[in-house]
């Protein structure tokens, strides 16, 4: 009976840790996916408003410079570069979801 004992115990001990280095691997996955997506955005805003900006104020001298800061804000780098972090966040959830169903078999 110890032996039965000892046995149990070492198995789900066994399934334990594998299932812990499992859950650890896709955990270190999703953090440097999103890892990628805060280093992309913020290097997409630092070039936005690196080149952008400077070219947008450079326009705003002349007067069909002024009608383009209508439609390019100040602020324009961020709000591009926002948009494009969210959609690399969704296109990242759909990629997760395709493989989910992909594994699953559905």
């Amino acid at each position: 009976m110890p032996l039965l004992g000892q046995l149990i115990a070492t198995l789900f001990t066994a399934l334990g840790g594998f299932l812990l280095k499992l859950f650890a691997a896709r955990l270190a996955i999703r953090i440097a996916g999103v890892a990628a997506i805060v280093a992309a955005g913020s290097a997409l805003m630092a070039a936005f408003n690196g080149y952008v900006a400077p070219l947008v104020g450079a326009m705003f001298q002349s007067q069909y410079g002024q009608f383009l800061g209508l439609a390019f804000p100040p602020i324009a780098g961020t709000c591009i570069a926002t948009f494009t972090a969210v959609w690399m966040a969704c296109l990242t959830y759909r990629l997760q979801v395709r493989a989910i169903s992909a594994s699953a078999g559905m």
